[in-house]
């Protein structure tokens, strides 16, 4: 069971429901009105119908032994009809009730995603979405949890818990007519059961959830010694008893807080039943005897009676209740999201100035709350045009170095510039459009393989010739030309007409995606280890076509393998978030420093390796 899930909801919580009807009248304000008018008639027409009902019991007696064409007979019709039409109504008002709540949930759900989104994605730098604090409020705010319910599905719950009250509302007052007070008692009475069931109901799905996740495990254990690839090594090992026991004892210490739970809820039933039953029982023998001494007409009896009835449905908890508690919850986090209104710098804005040298001074960085800095006081000038290669070990900081040129992070200390102009906050956006890039773990969307490529430069996604020229640079042509429906074929088999493609496939789409980009005025092109899962020589002809192929940019390729990167027209070399050498691959080669040091450390791997 999570936490909090006994416990009665933050004030935040509590003011969600309520501030979420509004955020629904605000907006869609036709379809909520029409929601709560259809809401309103679905819980009134019941109670239409228990008067419509005493009406015509109190008419049944003068009419009895009469005539069908007298008034008394006339009158009994009248209070069918009535009944009837009443019946008709509630069928209608609840179907539309369904359908109208159901559209409005999906628009609130709809407009609060889009908060979400918007917020989470306005920042220019995207260290937030590597905080798992961040991104647990985001999965919140989006319903994601031990019960998925966005918030959404909270509008629709409530929707029809206020059918609900608004036939319990009136049925008591019903019964407060017949008899003084006693409507009021037993709404009373029904109220606070009603609460307790739904507190419990809550509780028990959390924690049925929770337990099947645990049992996970239990079954695991269980079905180890029947699975074929574990058969051989269980009995030659002997395993059998030992799964047999951990099954046993992790089911019998899973298992005991269920038991428990289901003893204490078995007692409150057994309470709720007495109580009800009691106050049930009181009720009709109040009416009964209001009748039989002439204090109420059979009429009244009848009233009461059905409003007794109409009342037990408060007593019900289901997925309703889950949904406006839920559903609310996901809604407070969301309301917790600031309104984002558009960049103030546009997608599209130019960078201001020609191409010009892209330098660091005294730049630090540490990741969120981390005591340790990634970067410590990096210098560097890259000038326009210059191919820069940054190699190091795994974890000396290349790439955090490279996601600060870019633009994706702020520094916690020193500047990144461009030219005389420092990349800050205020132009960031700006300049992550002057940037392209090949990650090592570059996107791969399930959109066309046009879209894909054109992602480089959106603006000119109708530049058909670019396309294909840089296809063809990436070797990508002839794959292209031989899918399904061409430029319009979706990346994913998971839609008709879509094929997977290889990873290769996927790495050459990336390459013509940056290509495309330097096509449309880009001017810093980054490589980030892109083929750090392929093998050595196959990494170099990688970084030897790019090189290549984007002769004349400024490009700055990220490796950890020294060999691959020899083409450059400058090395630098990081270490433990430092620059330790500066220099042509012929210079540091010759100098016998680190660089060198470990050029021919990983050459004779691989020859080590190829023998």
């Amino acid at each position: 069971m999570t936490a909090d899930a006994g416990r009665p909801p933050s004030p935040a919580k509590r003011r969600a429901m309520p501030a979420l009807v509004r955020y629904a009248f605000s907006e869609a304000p036709a379809v909520a009105a029409l929601t709560a008018v259809a809401a309103v008639l679905a819980g009134a027409a019941p109670v239409g119908i228990t008067i419509a009902i005493g009406g015509l019991v109190d008419a049944l007696t003068p009419a009895i032994g009469q005539g069908p064409g007298t008034p008394a007979a006339r009158e009994c019709y009248r209070w069918i009809a009535l009944v009837v039409a009443l019946f008709l109504l509630t069928h209608l008002a609840e179907s539309a009730r369904t359908a109208l709540g159901r559209a409005l949930g999906r628009r609130v759900t709809g407009r609060l995603g889009e908060r979400v989104m918007t917020a989470a994605s306005g920042p220019t730098t995207i260290g937030h979405l590597e905080d798992p604090a961040h991104l647990g409020r985001i999965g919140r705010a989006r319903g994601e949890g031990t019960i998925d319910m966005p918030p959404g599905e909270a509008v629709f719950g409530f929707s029809a818990k206020a059918s609900m009250w608004v036939t319990g509302i009136g049925s008591a007052a019903l019964l407060t007519q017949v008899a003084w007070g006693l409507g009021l008692i037993v709404f009373a009475v029904f109220v606070v059961i009603h609460s307790r069931l739904v507190r419990n109901y809550r509780i028990a799905v959390v924690e049925t959830v929770n337990q099947t996740k645990k049992l996970r495990r239990t079954s695991y254990l269980r079905d180890v010694p029947t699975t074929p690839d574990a058969a051989r090594e269980v009995r030659l090992f002997g395993l059998a008893a030992f799964f047999r026991d951990a099954y046993h004892s992790e089911w019998r210490a899973n298992m005991a807080e269920v038991w428990r739970r289901r003893r204490e809820h078995d007692l409150f039933v057994v309470v709720v039943v007495v109580v009800t039953g009691v106050t049930v029982a009181s009720v009709f023998h109040y009416l009964a005897h209001r009748a039989a001494t002439g204090g109420a007409t059979v009429g009244d009896l009848a009233v009461g009676g059905l409003a007794v009835r109409a009342l037990l449905q408060i007593l019900r908890a289901d997925d309703d209740d889950l949904r406006v508690g839920f559903g609310s919850e996901a809604a407070a986090e969301a309301f917790a999201f600031p309104v984002v209104a558009s960049p103030a710098v546009p997608d599209q804005a130019p960078w201001p100035g020609p191409a010009a040298t892209i330098s660091c001074e005294n730049l630090r960085f540490r990741y969120g709350g981390a005591a340790d800095e990634v970067l410590h006081g990096i210098d560097l000038a890259v000038p326009a045009g210059q191919s820069l290669a940054v190699v190091g070990l795994n974890g000396a900081g290349k790439t955090t170095l490279a996601r600060l040129l870019a633009g994706l992070d702020a520094p916690s200390g020193g500047s990144v510039r461009v030219g005389a102009t420092p990349v800050e906050d205020a132009n960031r956006r700006s300049w992550q459009r002057q940037v392209v890039a090949v990650f090592q773990d570059f996107g791969r969307y399930e959109l066309t393989v046009r879209d894909n490529i054109a992602f480089g430069s959106l603006a000119h996604a109708d530049d058909e010739e670019g396309l294909r020229a840089v296809a063809r640079q990436a070797g990508l042509l002839k794959f292209i030309e031989g899918l399904p429906n061409g430029w319009d074929t979706v990346m994913s088999s998971g839609y008709p007409g879509g094929v997977d493609a290889s990873g290769g496939e996927w790495q050459r789409i990336a390459i013509a995606r940056a290509l495309f980009g330097l096509r449309h005025g880009a001017r810093l092109l980054i490589m980030d280890e892109p083929a750090a899962s392929l093998d050595a020589r196959a990494e170099a002809r990688l970084y030897d076509t790019f090189h290549e192929l984007t002769a004349g940019a400024t490009t700055i390729a990220i490796s950890h393998r020294f060999a691959t990167v020899r083409k450059a027209e400058r090395v630098v070399v990081l270490d433990h978030g430092r620059i330790v050498e500066d220099g042509t691959h012929e210079d540091l080669i010759g100098a016998g420093g680190r660089y060198a040091e470990l050029f021919r450390l990983q050459a004779k791997r691989f020859e080590e390796a190829q023998s």
